[in-house]
């Protein structure tokens, strides 16, 4: 890996340079090629002490080959990112454990999330901007940001939409014993033209 930069990551979605962005991922990379192979966990970048939720999406040959993430902004960021991009490649229920002859194809984004805020009304989500987490006592679903976009949804469609990724029916949204909320999710990416999926 390049030499560490003393650049500190901002928690809850700030800013990255470039160089940092790439360490990042470079990092990603080595911890599920250190995995595979049965190695010793590689050391990352120097992230601080900073906090935050992380979504790690991995696609092989531009399909999605696993996503997850979390909203723990108790958790340092450093150990964010690594769980979650293990968890991502060995952990996904839809996909098969990562194998070693895939990582080649492999690209990963990663995204640190903002603290999740309640949304008031659907008519101040922005498309393409806020991705949604919904709360409710017979689940829970969370789509990014790029999702909505991608899919050219409306509003009402997102928010239907996650309802139905946290097993509800799409109207579940309304329910008074739901908590629809909104968060952003700047993201960086192995592939530049990456539309990460959740």
């Amino acid at each position: 890996m390049p030499d560490q930069s003393n650049e500190k990551i901002p928690p809850q979605g700030g800013e990255l340079s470039a160089e940092l962005k790439g360490q990042i991922l470079d990092w990603a990379r080595e911890i599920l090629e250190k995995k595979l192979n049965d190695q010793p966990r590689p050391k990352g970048p120097d992230l601080g002490d900073s906090r935050g939720g992380v979504f790690v999406t991995l696609k092989k040959n531009g399909e999605l080959r696993g996503c997850i993430g979390r909203f723990d902004f108790s958790a340092l960021l450093s150990d964010s990112i690594r769980e979650m991009t293990l968890a991502a490649a060995f952990q996904d229920p839809r996909f098969p454990p990562l194998s070693l002859g895939e990582l080649g194809a492999l690209d990963i984004t990663i995204s640190v999330l903002s603290e999740p805020k309640p949304l008031s009304s659907l008519d101040d989500l922005v498309i393409g901007r806020d991705g949604l987490y919904l709360l409710h006592p017979r689940g829970r679903g969370v789509l990014l940001p790029s999702v909505a976009s991608e899919y050219r949804w409306s509003p009402l469609e997102f928010a239907q939409h996650t309802s139905v990724k946290a097993g509800l029916p799409p109207d579940a949204w309304k329910d008074p014993k739901s908590k629809l909320m909104v968060f952003t999710a700047p993201a960086f990416s192995t592939d530049p033209d990456e539309k990460e999926f959740a």
